[in-house]
């Protein structure tokens, strides 16, 4: 068994150094036995010039040889760049030699006695596994030490590849946030523009609307003139028997002032230029305010407006004034549309209701003749007009209005005459900003 495992374990020479001949012959006899290959000399010269063209995997090295010691042979060994595991063989027993050598690294000390043939093999043995550990742990540190070289680089480039995309990185954020600015300040022209357009419309639609607010101006300030020359008369009379008229004319002056103070105030909100600011609006308080507004044209197109709104209905978050302008070019277009009707009611329909996905809808139904064929989804392209003086905005601007407001504004023909203009706004809930 003992040889098997030497057989096992060796892989090169073991040099045999002893100047005895028959010695050296017997100890290489022992260690073939064991499987191992020797190689035997019998001088330090000779030793030295075996090892300058071999490698041995052990050497067994009697200490005194005729023309050198054990501990010079190592020496030359040392200066020639040489060194080889060594077990030291002496015939005398030596406390100093054997401190000497092992300080030189050898790896065990015999005594040539009567049981160094027999202990020679398990020596060589457990020599020889400890070198083979001793590699093991060699390669296996050298291999750490590799991996640690490999890690340390691949840490050095991973550094590196962050550096460089933290960089990148750097760089893209800078060119992101110009081209943020650069699109924050194109839709704050944008904004610009839409409401400088909004307010061009406004004013276009309240110069055609000017002949009828004067006339309904004119009303309550010729009523107001009435009631003043009734109280100078009442009052020139005397107030003895007048108290009770004078005081009636006064209150109806009171109500005049406040009827023509109350048409100059939709007047100037519906023409304010401002940024649009939104707030919580009760759609069907708009609609009536707004059905005042243009009451007179109304009359004046011979239109009965009728109210079909559901009550209560929920708020919604909207720029007040946007909405009201949306509301006025539908109303003024359904105007125009039955301005040509002959022997046929004309009848303007508006209608409020609760739609799907939490949204309210405003439909404004006109009884004309409706656009011509084709032309229904072509009304809001810009400057598309089916009147000789209309600009071809209102509904352009009605539609980008709605949709900033997360709404949408569109037509459908009715069934029998006319046309429905539909538009969309969210519903405003408490969790909503206004």
């Amino acid at each position: 068994m003992t040889r098997k495992r030497g057989a096992e374990r060796s892989k090169s020479t073991i040099l045999v150094v002893e100047d005895d001949r028959a010695l050296l012959d017997l100890i290489q006899e022992r260690l073939r036995e064991h499987g191992h290959e020797t190689d035997g000399v019998t001088s330090g010269s000779a030793a030295l010039a075996w090892l300058e063209k071999h490698t041995a995997r052990l050497m067994l090295l009697d200490y005194v040889l005729p023309d050198l010691l054990g501990d010079e042979l190592l020496e030359q060994l040392h200066d020639r760049g040489r060194e080889v595991p060594f077990i030291v063989a002496t015939a005398h027993g030596s406390e100093s030699v054997a401190v000497s050598m092992m300080k030189r690294g050898a790896r065990d000390y015999l005594v040539k006695g009567g049981s160094f043939i027999r202990l020679l093999p398990a020596v060589i043995e457990q020599t020889l596994a400890r070198l083979q550990q001793e590699e093991r742990l060699a390669q296996a540190e050298d291999e750490l030490r590799r991996s640690e070289q490999r890690l340390r680089q691949a840490h050095r480039e991973l550094e590196e590849r962050v550096r460089q995309r933290t960089v990148e990185l750097g760089e893209a954020n800078v060119r992101l946030q110009a081209e943020m600015e650069e699109r924050r300040r194109a839709e704050e022209q944008s904004r610009r523009h839409q409401a400088e357009l909004a307010h061009v419309a406004r004013l276009s639609t309240v110069g055609e609307m000017v002949a009828e607010l004067a006339h309904e101006l004119n009303q309550p300030l010729t009523s107001i003139a009435t009631y003043a020359e009734v109280c100078l008369r009442l009052l020139e009379s005397g107030l003895q028997h007048n108290a009770a008229q004078l005081q009636e004319a006064l209150k109806r002056v009171s109500q005049q002032a406040e009827r023509a103070g109350e048409i100059i105030r939709r007047l100037r909100r519906f023409t304010t230029k401002g940024t649009p600011q939104q707030a919580i609006v009760d759609i069907n308080e708009v609609l009536r305010g707004i059905a005042r507004l243009v009451d007179v044209e109304a009359c004046t197109a011979a239109v009965e407006m009728r109210f079909d709104l559901t009550e209560p209905i929920p708020p919604v978050a909207a720029d007040r004034i946007q909405i009201e302008q949306v509301l006025v070019n539908l109303l003024r277009n359904a105007f125009e549309a039955m301005r040509d009707l002959r022997d046929q009611p004309r009848e303007l329909t508006i209608r409020t209701s609760r739609a799907e996905h939490e949204q309210i809808e405003v439909a404004v139904s006109d009884t004309g003749s409706g656009p011509p064929a084709g032309d229904l989804d072509q009304m809001f392209q810009r400057f598309f007009t089916t009147r000789p003086d209309g600009m071809g905005m209102g509904l352009s601007i009605s539609r980008s209005i709605i949709e900033s407001h997360a709404g949408r504004l569109w037509a459908t023909r009715n069934p029998d005459r006319g046309t429905t203009f539909h538009f969309t706004l969210p519903i405003y809930h408490s969790t909503m900003p206004p």
